[in-house]
């Protein structure tokens, strides 16, 4: 599957390493949305679901539209369920209270109350919110009694929400609910859609960070790129896709050897918080771990549909696993560098103050996490402060980690 969607990536513009990850992320978070029926046992052995939330997170001017473009890949489901919505309504009598509406594209300016309906009324039918600014869906969490954080958090582990109202003595349930995220914006935006960091919400997120400085591109006439034209097409084999497995419970196995390569990231990962490498809080690499799951279960009946494979029960082939695992550690890194950026009073920007540009000035080209603390200690830095710099210098795209994670570069 790596080919075909880096082949996309490419038609769509994406050409640089970075940019194609971004896009990656974008349409597997598409992707695992209309796989409702996809599922992978948990460490707990318990059916769990591939839906995935994403924030793609940069400056404006960097293109995170082609990001954002990609609920074209949802369109034409949204058009069918929509158009099945409608000829129901037709056929009840204005005197009666239609059911709640099933939808399956909604931006983030909605209610509490809508995200309920809607993911009662679902079931089977994917839902995804999709934003280009992160703000609206702020906005709305705000403008709403008590918010909808709490809902969203559990809709990503598919868990019961109900809401009960006094009016029309109505009773929305969601049993098992089904709904991914994806969302693009800037720094700025994301400051306020992910804190507080300490609810759960943000670790929950594929992340996909670049707050390098932008560089104007000239416009031409020569671009040979079509990419309105392979977006409808790859949103006609979504659609195939969302039939194909639609009401077929679809299993998606891993193997052993897989699951050691997931335990042995996530052992040294842990070490390296405890051991003061990395200041992200554990619930970020927990779930990372499990999006990988998510990741590798999602390419996997992706797979099985271009193959015509109808199997219920689907093997994950190491060559997803392993594209997987490097989409999940490239999250993982970049929801590290920002977790050490996001600023605990309001802050607006992540810019070099004083003393990041003396660390950054201090090293070396190529030098060691150690000799970054040197410099901090020998201007009245603790090691902590020093990291949180090391992390900002990193989103920045000024260093980057090299063989290890104690090991730099300047860029």
């Amino acid at each position: 599957m790596e080919r075909r969607i880096i082949d996309l990536c490419l038609s769509l513009g994406a050409i640089e390493n970075v940019e194609q990850m971004s896009v990656v992320k974008g349409v597997l978070t598409a992707a695992s949305a209309i796989l409702p029926s996809v599922q992978f046992k948990d460490r707990e052995h318990r059916d769990t679901r591939c839906n995935l939330y994403y924030a793609c997170i940069a400056n404006a001017g960097s293109n995170k539209s082609r990001v954002g473009n990609l609920d074209k890949l949802i369109l034409p489901i949204h058009n069918e369920i929509k158009k099945q919505e409608d000829a129901l309504r037709s056929t009840i009598p204005k005197n009666e209270t239609p059911p709640p509406r099933r939808n399956v594209l909604i931006s983030g300016n909605i209610t509490r109350a809508r995200v309920i309906e809607h993911l009662c009324a679902n079931n089977d039918v994917p839902l995804i919110v999709v934003d280009t600014e992160m703000d609206s869906i702020v906005t709305s969490m705000r403008a709403d009694y008590g918010g909808f954080r709490a809902e969203l958090r559990k809709a990503y582990h598919g868990e019961f929400i109900s809401s009960s109202k006094i009016t029309g003595d109505l009773l929305h349930e969601a049993h098992d609910p089904h709904m991914s995220i994806l969302v693009t914006g800037t720094y700025d935006q994301c400051v306020n859609y992910l804190r507080p960091l300490g609810d759960g919400f943000a670790s929950r997120h594929l992340f996909d960070v670049n707050l390098s400085q932008t560089v104007f591109k000239p416009y031409s006439n020569g671009s040979q790129l079509n990419p309105s034209l392979q977006l409808d097409l790859w949103a006609s084999h979504f659609l195939r896709m969302w039939e194909y497995f639609n009401k077929r419970d679809v299993l998606v196995t891993f193997e052993e050897d897989q699951y050691q390569i997931l335990n042995e990231f996530a052992i040294k990962e842990e070490q390296s918080i405890h051991q003061g490498l990395d200041s992200n809080s554990k619930d970020f690499l927990y779930r990372h771990v499990l999006m990988q799951l998510k990741l590798a279960s999602t390419l996997t009946a992706m797979e099985a549909y271009f193959n015509n494979d109808s199997s219920n029960v689907l093997r994950c082939g190491d060559d997803n696993f392993d594209f997987a695992y490097r989409i999940m550690t490239n999250s993982y890194g970049h929801a590290q560098d920002l977790y050490g950026v996001l600023p605990t009073e309001k802050e607006a920007v992540v810019a070099l103050n004083d003393s990041a540009r003396m660390v950054l000035n201090g090293v070396s080209d190529i030098f060691t996490a150690k000799n970054a603390y040197d410099v901090g200690k020998s201007i009245g830095l603790a090691p902590r402060t020093v990291r949180d710099i090391l992390s900002k210098l990193r989103t920045l795209k000024l260093i980057e980690r090299t063989v290890s994670k104690s090991d730099y570069k300047k860029l």
